[in-house]
């Protein structure tokens, strides 16, 4: 099993400080059993640890998972855990500790998140010039990655295989000011040195993108090693097959750590201090509205569109906190 520090693994101070509060809460004969872990990767009953020791199995127990239906955080890809360590493997997860950023999709309509990742540093979001390239959607990750303090970085993937990808890269950089885009091609690795200095000792990086970007591909790069599957391209698009099934934590060989994420065709970022809602910033926008019920649409007085207008959020997140709301220039909602 391969030893590893901590603090090569994202380990900081705030987390040193969550896990002795949790530590300190337990009952003194079980103290001595429990440490801290990273959650690498996650299955129905266990999931993969990262510990001071390397990686290890780590069950999940029932008294959690009924917990969690209460209210309390089941453990995801990129948490930090405390675990126990029984007499006889495998370890035993007991506590999830708070959460930095939290990296989810929205289901049932936008109204509830997912998490499907934890304490992201960078998020990679991958297209490809071609048919997967959809400015409007892009707006919206960028915004929503922004509002979960993560940072984002948009790579135009496959760039070999059209002749001038400069349109692509303008139209992107224009979503957002100093909005980092970078034109790559993973499978001839083409302007994959520019990614390195994000990959720090400690900072995790996750890719989204939708299906067959090349994420996979990317992984495989950057890391130096086949760890992750890919597809045949499909005749009838030129896209790869969809091939990530699993999330799973990769430590890169010069430092920094790598979250694959199979594709999805929206997301949605929490920022956990802000409420646990991407949309709590309009929200809190709204009350200052001059009229009640406003759409945030043409309405005088509207605090969100003036919002916008200074460069304070994005006009993406506000047609996303509409579409989730139900609302339309001709219907409002009551508050």
């Amino acid at each position: 099993m391969t030893s590893v520090p901590l603090h090569a693994l994202g380990w900081s101070e705030a987390y040193a400080q969550a896990a002795r509060e949790a530590i300190a809460a337990a009952s003194p004969e079980v103290r001595p059993s429990l440490e801290p872990g990273r959650v690498a990767s996650t299955g129905r009953t266990s999931m993969q640890v990262w510990t001071a020791g390397g990686p290890e199995e780590a069950s999940l127990p029932g008294s959690l998972r009924h917990a969690a239906a209460g209210g309390r955080m089941l453990p995801v890809i990129g948490d930090w855990v405390i675990v126990q360590r029984p007499a006889e493997p495998p370890l035993r997860i007991v506590e999830v500790l708070p959460r930095r950023t939290s990296f989810a999709r929205a289901v049932q309509g936008g109204l509830t998140e997912q998490v499907i990742a934890a304490n992201v540093d960078v998020v990679f979001i991958v297209t490809t010039p071609d048919l997967d390239f959809d400015l409007p959607r892009l707006g919206r990750y960028v915004a929503a990655v922004q509002l979960s303090g993560a940072r984002p970085v948009v790579l135009l993937n496959k760039v070999d295989a059209v002749r001038d990808v400069s349109p692509f890269a303008e139209a992107v950089a224009g979503l957002s000011p100093d909005l980092p885009v970078h034109a790559v091609s993973a499978a001839v690795g083409q302007g994959l040195d520019a990614l390195r200095p994000y990959f720090g000792e400690g900072v995790t990086v996750a890719l989204i993108g939708s299906s067959g970007v090349g994420k996979s591909t990317l992984t495989n790069r950057l890391l130096g090693r086949e760890a992750a599957t890919t597809g045949a391209v499909r005749d009838l698009d030129g896209q790869g097959r969809h091939t990530t099934t699993t999330r799973t934590l990769y430590r890169l060989p010069g430092g920094g750590l790598l979250i694959d994420n199979p594709g999805l065709r929206d997301i949605a970022v929490w920022d956990a201090g802000a409420g646990g809602s991407r949309f709590g910033v309009i929200e809190e926008l709204a009350t200052r509205c001059r009229y009640r019920g406003c759409t945030h649409r043409t309405e005088p007085g509207c605090a969100v569109r003036r919002a916008v207008e200074r460069g304070e959020i994005g006009a993406d997140l506000v047609v996303a906190y509409a579409e989730a709301q139900g609302l339309s220039p001709r219907k409002s909602r009551r508050r």
